[in-house]
């Protein structure tokens, strides 16, 4: 098995720096506020160093965002293998997506309230055909569905479904993290409650 040189350790700390630097900023004054200028002011470099590890400060947004958002579906994708039962995978999958996202906050602030172009145009799922470039939006349409086999829907209204149900769980989950002194087991109730019963009845049409 390779290992790093010292030279290469140096600069994987450096850019981990930098993108720490930068994440502080994002939750400090908002992801859009990020600059090359304030990287460098907090790590104590000139611009110039920075430039050296990264392209553009676009380059170290997208390094973020993939941070982030990567954690949250490859959650996703490893619990739709635990139940071939569709209304249990739905609940599964919502109750993964909380607990995990409650694990990283500040990524998942960073991530999902902001507005910027840079950031939406990785994290919107409310556009039509949302389900086709989303995998979590394409993951809970698919449950809907194979909840209701039998069943004619209209491909949009699916999609909304899914739709609505993503947006639902993102607002609880920023809701649990503000209220960040909330008793654990009340915040298990609430997890629960809405995974179990919220969730089912919004693909059920109840």
């Amino acid at each position: 098995m390779s290992t790093l040189t010292r030279r290469e350790r140096d600069a994987q700390k450096m850019k981990d720096d930098i993108l720490a630097a930068a994440r502080e900023i994002s939750n400090q004054e908002g992801f859009g506020s990020i600059s090359i200028r304030k990287i460098a002011h907090k790590i104590e470099y000139t611009p110039s160093i920075i430039y050296h590890y990264f392209a553009n400060k676009e380059e170290i947004l997208e390094q973020l965002l993939q941070s982030g958002y990567l954690k949250l579906t490859t959650s996703l994708a490893s619990s739709k293998m635990i139940t071939d039962d569709p209304e249990e995978r739905l609940r599964v999958m919502t109750r993964t997506y909380i607990e995990e996202a409650l694990k990283i906050p500040e990524e998942f602030v960073i991530v999902h309230s902001d507005s910027s172009p840079n950031v939406t145009k990785h994290t919107s799922f409310l556009f039509k055909g949302a389900s086709e470039k989303r995998k979590a939006i394409h993951m809970i349409k698919k449950c809907i569905m194979d909840m209701h086999p039998q069943e004619e829907w209209e491909e949009e209204m699916v999609e909304l479904t899914a739709q609505s149900i993503a947006a639902a769980t993102m607002g609880v989950t920023l809701k649990l993290i503000a209220e960040s002194n909330l008793e654990e087991a009340q915040r298990k109730k609430i997890i629960d409650y809405f995974s179990d019963e919220m969730v089912v009845r919004m693909a059920k049409h109840e």
